[in-house]
Parts: C-alpha cells; sequence; structure tokens
C-alpha cells in the first residue's frame, strides 16, 4: 500500500475474526508488538499504540463499517478490505482525543458490544 502520514486524532479500524481462536484472540493479535506482518492492520498496529478494542460478536464487518463511515473520516483507500471491494476502507479518523472518540462511538446504538482495553497501553 505504501508509506502514509496519518492525521492527529483517533483511528478506528473494522475487521473480522473468522479464524479459528475468534475475536479475542484477533483482537489481543492487535495489542501484541512483534507479530508476523500479514494484514494491513498489523503494519498499523507494529507502530502504534492500540488503547482499546469494541469487540460486537454478533456483527458483520460491513455493518460496522457503514455505521463508522457516518461519524468518521475516511483514511487509505482500501486499507484492510481488499476482501470486501465495494468498500472504501475499514480505517476511519473518528475525533481528535480518545476522550472525544469515546463520546462519538458511545451515541450510536450497537447492540450486544464489549469495550476491551488493551493492558499494555500507557495513557500520556
Amino acid at each position: 500500500m505504501g508509506t502514509f502520514e496519518f492525521p492527529a486524532g483517533v483511528l478506528a479500524y473494522v475487521g473480522s475474526a473468522a479464524g479459528s481462536g475468534g475475536l479475542g484472540a484477533r483482537i489481543g493479535r492487535h495489542f501484541r508488538k512483534g507479530k508476523t506482518l500479514r494484514w494491513h492492520v498489523d503494519y498499523l498496529t507494529e507502530v502504534m499504540d492500540v488503547p482499546c478494542a469494541l469487540a460486537f460478536p454478533d456483527a458483520e464487518e460491513v455493518s460496522l463499517s457503514r455505521i463508522l463511515r457516518e461519524v468518521g473520516v475516511p483514511i487509505i483507500r482500501g486499507f484492510g478490505c481488499s476482501d470486501r471491494r465495494a468498500d472504501e476502507t475499514h480505517l476511519y479518523l473518528i475525533g481528535e482525543d480518545l476522550k472525544e472518540a469515546l463520546e462519538i462511538l458511545g451515541r450510536i446504538e450497537w447492540g450486544r458490544a464489549y469495550l476491551i482495553w488493551n493492558p499494555f497501553y500507557r495513557l500520556r
């Protein structure tokens, strides 16, 4: 995909967890450093801190991406959605800081969702 400069603020990525470890394993992978770089998001999470993840066990990836497109700004065409050609991106800018991003995301009716905090993330 190349090299990119990211705007200041909070990025939100939409992904799925179809692998054998499920949602927990996939989110844990995003929190880890030093992993094998396989997906677009691996390159991003290797150089940026991931403070938390919102998990939606019953949601479809495409539905979550549509919701984020309504409240966020699409970043990097084709990011994270090479298997979904109809989607513009699965990476969005959501707010200027974590507090604002959580307020924006908190206004959305998500249904069943879980907030998972990265134990390795340090607030600055």
